[in-house]
């Protein structure tokens, strides 16, 4: 067994049988493995009242049991794949009867990392199966990495961990979430800004002349903004490989056209206005469902 573990937050996978929680399990296990972590794979069995009001040929006991039963073989399922490459990892099991988000709110709240798959096969259903991802990622208590196959890098380099950066706290989290994963998968970083310059100053916008000169500084002072930024963590991480992207653009555009050459992308979770703290952001909730990698949501 991993005995170093046992002083390590559990990552925490979502199985729910399906090809996308599998991968997200494997992946799950490369990374606890990594960082000498403990895996749990978790099941949430949803209300069972809901079920009996639609099924009532069952009794709520004989339901009960037939749910737990289908849970337990999909976490054999799971943990067969994982023991056959990670035979000495500490792996506990959870089958819980919640309401998805509720029971991924809990468990988060002593986890180092919650782990689900997510795959995309249109817009249509993207967008109403995702409603659960966004539920999980909402109520939970510590970082989510919404898990998504991707391509191969064709060079046979190790793809980049994005993250995507401005001035704000939830940022700065990101940035040292983004170089403590690219670390523990020893990835390089793309540390990338993007803030619409252009825009600010009025290009596009009227039949004025653009003051090149000032489009110039604030591009500058940006570029100055970030490096301060990223010090902290080149001295934390010496070892890291870092590239810096600025561009005019905004953010989840210029993040998702990223994420076609990267093995994930890190992203803060809050909004602004009133409800910020409340629900994600526009710029995470639109790399969650449209991302060409995986996505991690960071508190």
């Amino acid at each position: 067994m991993n005995t170093d573990a046992s002083n390590a937050p559990a990552i925490v996978v979502g199985i729910d049988g399906s090809e996308a929680a599998l991968g997200a399990a494997r992946w799950a296990a490369d990374f606890a493995a990594a960082s000498h972590s403990a895996l749990s794979l978790f099941h949430a069995i949803p209300r069972i009242d809901w079920y009996f009001a639609n099924a009532m040929v069952f009794t709520p006991e004989a339901l009960a049991a037939e749910l737990a039963e289908e849970g337990r073989k999909k976490i054999d399922e799971a943990e067969s794949a994982i023991r056959a490459v990670h035979p000495d990892l500490t792996i506990e099991r959870h089958i819980v009867n919640e309401a998805v988000g509720t029971a991924f709110g809990k468990i988060s709240a002593t986890a180092q990392l919650v782990v689900i798959g997510s795959h995309w096969t249109s817009a249509a259903s993207d967008l109403i199966l995702g409603g659960h991802v966004i539920r999980i990622v909402n109520n939970s208590r510590c970082p989510v990495l919404v898990w998504r196959r991707t391509a191969c890098s064709d060079t046979g380099e190790t793809l980049p961990v994005v993250v995507g950066v401005d001035e704000s706290e939830n940022s700065t989290r990101a940035l040292e979430a983004a170089f403590g994963v690219a670390d523990t998968l020893r990835a390089p970083v793309t540390v990338a800004h993007m803030w619409e310059t252009g825009a600010a100053i009025g290009l596009g916008y009227g039949e004025g002349p653009v003051d090149w000169n000032l489009l110039h500084l604030l591009q500058s002072n940006q570029e100055q903004k970030l490096d301060e930024l990223v010090a902290p963590l080149r001295a934390r991480f010496p070892g890291a490989h870092v590239n810096k992207v600025y561009t005019d653009t905004g953010p989840a555009k210029g993040l998702k056209e990223l994420s076609q050459s990267a093995q994930l992308v890190v992203v803060g979770s809050r909004g602004h206005g009133k409800v910020a703290g409340a629900v994600l952001g526009s710029v995470s909730q639109s790399l969650i469902h449209h991302a060409d990698c995986s996505v991690l949501v960071v508190r």
